[in-house]
């Protein structure tokens, strides 16, 4: 069965030729497409341009051209190659920050980061493999060479929702065996009248616990108001929201829910995704939410799931509806065997209580198929469709629920 994009516009295939000469530069040098997209996504999110390299041997003929402010490179070849390709570096006139990547052993790691830095090299703390996004974030932003307008622009969380600038963008979920619709995620977004739309770093980063309340009372109505408008392309679509711990104990959740779910018959209810790292520690209110919120059909997911296995693996119930694989283990499961056993045992936890498995951040043919075959519940990512407009999603449904029953 070949599953295929929704929509090959929406895909950000930007290469070389689009390099902007006044911003950042960074390389990404790694075998593996899967991890080199993962990178080079994140650093072109914080406005650094970013090179994507397969090899080593690729670097002379870049730093012709361009020198680099930093370089992202895998290691993960054995020591001797391992220490050859960095003194390779050294050689071709690498003169950056050097940011190692690897799933070796930590001892044989640290011997080839002091083989850099014995060539004269700037080495960075290695970054072990699988690491989340966000740890490509803190390297840039420790370094300095966050450039993006956003990190620049001072927009309060309390602004945007008093002017009026918030909205939701939708990124489609799909069932990996049937490749049909199975819900969406709602994304913030504030749309700026002189910058444009800004993602929620522009606008989240100071904000308050208050203010994140706010902004989750805002987005859960404008949800559960917007299920009537999607829902006129016939496909009943679940939907999800991320939510602060905090919103789970401050909000009157019931009672907003109550007051504001669709009135139809076949509304499918709601999730609501909380990180990983907030819920683990507060399992009993997760308990108790689940049981209230479930008479109103509305379930929670821990999101963002992994390094907190052991620490599930013996409960004997869990509260959740889904179980979201964190992207950094979603990508190259097809051919990195950590991220592809981390991704099986974690599907099998999720089945052992009942829950979905989904995948985020798929960003391959070869992980889709791989996580299918693995028995993966639901998937979404930037192969299958980014985040879209409210009306462009819209749009997306009707024309599926006329044509392909919605199928991808």
């Amino acid at each position: 069965m070949t599953v295929t994009r929704m929509s090959d516009d929406l895909v950000d295939e930007t290469g070389p030729a689009g390099l902007d000469p006044a911003a950042p530069y960074g390389l990404v040098i790694d075998d593996d497409p899967g991890t080199r997209r993962l990178v080079t996504t994140e650093l072109r999110n914080v406005g650094i341009t970013a090179e994507e390299l397969a090899s080593v041997s690729e670097v002379g003929a870049v730093l012709a051209r361009r020198r680099p402010d930093i370089v992202f490179v895998d290691v993960g070849f054995g020591r001797h190659a391992s220490v050859d390709a960095v003194r390779s570096l050294a050689q071709a006139g690498v003169d950056c920050p050097v940011q190692l990547m690897s799933g070796l052993n930590m001892v044989l790691i640290e011997d080839v980061r002091r083989a850099g830095e014995m060539s004269g090299m700037t080495m960075l703390p290695v970054l072990t493999k699988p690491f989340r996004d966000s740890a490509v974030r803190r390297v840039v932003e420790a370094l300095g060479l966050r450039r993006d307008a956003a990190a620049q622009l001072d927009v309060s969380l309390a602004e945007v929702i008093q002017e009026g600038w918030l909205e939701l963008w939708y990124q489609p979920k799909i069932d990996l065996r049937t490749r049909v619709f199975a819900g969406a995620e709602a994304y913030a977004r504030a749309r700026h009248p002189q910058h444009g739309v800004l993602t929620p770093e522009a606008f989240l980063t100071h904000a308050s616990d208050d203010d994140l309340l706010l902004l989750t009372e805002h987005v859960l109505k404008a949800v559960l108001a917007d299920w009537d408008l999607f829902a006129r392309s016939g496909i009943s679509i679940r939907f999800a929201i991320n939510v602060p711990v905090t919103a789970l104990v401050d909000l009157p959740l019931n009672a907003i829910i109550m007051a504001e779910r669709p009135k139809a018959a076949n509304w499918p209810g709601l999730v609501l995704e909380v990180s990983e790292e907030e819920i683990v520690p507060n399992l009993a209110v997760a308990q108790r939410l689940s049981y209230e919120l479930g008479a109103y059909n509305v379930g929670l997911a821990i999101d963002d799931f992994g390094s907190t296995y052991s620490a599930l693996a013996h409960a004997t119930k869990l509260p959740f509806c889904e179980m979201k694989i964190d992207r950094s283990y979603v990508s190259r499961c097809d051919s990195d065997e950590a991220n592809s056993g981390l991704c099986g045992t974690i599907i099998a936890l999720a089945h052992r209580f009942g829950i979905t498995a989904v995948a985020e951040g798929i960003e391959t043919t070869a992980e889709l198929e791989v996580l299918r075959d693995m028995g993966c519940d639901y998937g979404q990512g930037y192969f299958l469709a980014r985040p879209l407009p409210k009306p462009e999603f819209a749009a997306l449904l009707l024309s599926r629920g006329r044509t392909r029953r919605a199928r991808l």
